[in-house]
C-alpha cells in the first residue's frame, strides 16, 4: 500500500481506488464520491491505496467507525503462525448470495428449457450451499435479499423465500433430509411463472383470462418441470404443488385445509407472502417489512399457519437485515444484524441528523433509547446510499460482533 497524494482525491469526483487506513481496514471504496471537504481531508491523513485492486470494485459505502464502540484488534503471539501461510478467507455470505443467485437464475433457465437432463443434484447443491451460507451468517443472507441489490426481480424474490424457509426449518430442529427437500422447494417453487413474473409485477391493469389461468395453474406446472427434470423427492414437489394452500381451505389448486397441506408447504407460503410483499409492484409500493409481518400476525391460524406466523417474526425480527430505519436522535442508517428482541436490531448509521453523509458507518444498538428505531425509511429516497451499503456484509475485516 502507499499514501494518497492530493492530486488523487478532488471534492466532488468518485474516488479512483478504494482507501484503506494504515491498518489495512477500509475507508472509503472505490467510486465514492466525496462530498464534503472532510472527507478529503480524512483521505489525506490517514488514505492508503492499494492500486488496480478490484476487490471491492462498485459505489459501496466506508467501514465502520471501529471508536464506535470501543472495539480492540485482538492481539496475537509474535511467532503464531511463523511457518504456515495464513488461510485464505472465505468470501462474504452477501457476495455469496448473489452469486448464488445467478447460478439458480440459470438452472432455472434450463429447468425451462425442458431439455429432459436431470437436475435434481444440482438442484440439492444449492440447496446445501444456501443452508450452508445462512448457518455462516444469517444477518447477511438476509440483507442481501432485503436489499435486493441487483435486477433478477423473480429469482431474488425465490431465494429470498428460500432463505427465510431455512431459518424456519432451522428454528424447528427438523432432520437434514426433510430440511433439505424444502429449501430445494423453495428454490424452484414458483418456477413455472418465472416466464410471465416480471411482466404481471409491471402490469398496471387488471390480470387477463389467460393470465389467471397460468397463476391457478403454476403449482402444478411447477411439479411437473421438476418431474421432468429428474425430481422425484415427495416432500419437494409436495410442497411445490400446495404452497398456494391456506390453512382455512380458501387456497389453490385443491383447496386443501389445516393438515392436509404439508409441513414444508406451510413454511414456504409464509415465506412466499412475505418475500412478495416487501418487493414493489407497478401497482403498490413495496410493503415495509414491519407492515407485511403485522399483517401475517393477523392471517394466522387462517391463512397461515398460526405458529410460523410469531416464529418468522422471531426469526428475522421486525426490522431485518437491510432494512432502511430512522433514529430517535434523526439519524439514517440500515439494520446491520438482528439484536436482543424483535424491534431491537444493530443498525449501521450511513447519514447524521443533519442529513450529511457520515463520513464513517458507525454501529448504533437500537435498544439505547437515543437510537431506538422510530420509523423504516422508503428505500427509493435514498437508493444510492442503500444500494451501495452491501459492503456493510462484506468486508470481514470491519464486521464487528458483540
Amino acid at each position: 500500500m502507499r499514501p494518497v497524494v492530493a492530486d488523487e482525491v478532488e471534492l466532488g469526483s468518485p474516488l479512483a481506488w478504494s482507501v484503506y487506513d494504515r491498518d489495512g481496514k477500509l475507508l472509503f471504496v472505490q467510486g465514492m464520491v466525496l462530498t464534503s471537504p472532510a472527507h478529503v481531508d480524512l483521505v489525506l491523513e490517514r488514505g492508503m491505496l492499494v492500486p488496480d485492486t478490484d476487490a471491492t470494485a462498485g459505489v459501496l459505502v466506508p467501514e465502520f467507525d471501529h471508536l464506535a464502540d470501543g472495539a480492540e484488534t485482538p492481539e496475537t503471539p509474535d511467532d503464531a503462525g511463523e511457518d504456515a501461510p495464513p488461510a485464505a478467507p472465505e468470501p462474504p455470505v452477501f457476495r455469496e448470495m448473489q452469486k448464488l443467485r445467478r447460478e439458480l437464475r440459470a438452472l432455472h433457465d434450463e429447468l425451462l428449457q425442458r431439455s429432459g437432463e436431470p437436475l435434481t443434484e444440482r438442484l440439492f447443491e444449492l440447496a446445501l450451499r444456501l443452508r450452508a451460507l445462512v448457518a455462516r451468517d444469517a444477518d447477511a443472507a438476509l440483507a442481501a435479499m432485503q436489499l435486493e441489490v441487483g435486477d433478477d426481480g423473480q429469482v431474488a424474490r425465490i431465494l429470498h423465500a428460500a432463505t427465510l424457509c431455512e431459518l424456519l426449518v432451522r428454528a424447528r430442529g427438523w432432520d437434514e433430509v426433510e430440511s433439505l427437500s424444502v429449501i430445494a422447494a423453495a428454490l424452484t417453487y414458483d418456477i413455472a411463472l418465472n416466464p410471465f413474473a416480471d411482466a404481471m409485477n409491471q402490469q398496471q391493469t387488471e390480470l387477463s383470462a389467460d393470465q389467471r389461468l397460468v397463476i391457478a395453474g403454476h403449482p402444478q406446472a411447477g411439479v411437473e418441470l421438476l418431474q421432468e427434470a429428474g425430481v422425484e423427492d415427495p416432500v419437494w414437489l409436495a410442497a411445490v404443488l400446495q404452497h398456494h394452500e391456506r390453512i382455512d381451505g380458501s387456497g389453490y389448486p385443491n383447496r386443501l385445509s389445516g393438515d392436509a397441506i404439508s409441513r414444508g408447504a406451510r413454511k414456504l407460503a409464509i415465506a412466499d407472502i412475505y418475500s412478495a410483499m416487501v418487493r414493489p409492484r407497478a401497482y403498490r409500493e413495496a410493503v415495509h417489512a414491519r407492515h407485511a409481518l403485522r399483517s401475517l400476525f393477523l392471517e394466522r391460524g387462517k391463512a397461515v399457519d398460526e405458529s410460523l406466523a410469531s416464529l418468522l417474526v422471531r426469526e428475522i425480527g421486525v426490522f431485518p437485515p437491510g432494512t432502511p430505519v430512522r433514529l430517535a436522535n434523526g439519524e439514517v442508517g440500515v439494520v446491520l444484524r438482528r439484536g436482543r428482541g424483535a424491534t431491537r436490531p444493530i443498525v449501521a448509521r450511513l447519514i447524521n441528523a443533519n442529513g450529511t453523509l457520515a463520513a464513517l458507518a458507525a454501529q448504533r444498538d437500537s435498544a439505547v433509547p437515543g437510537y431506538a428505531i422510530t420509523e423504516t425509511v422508503p428505500p427509493r429516497k435514498y437508493q444510492a446510499l442503500v444500494a451501495s451499503a452491501s459492503e456493510l456484509w462484506c468486508s470481514e475485516r470491519t464486521l464487528l460482533r458483540p
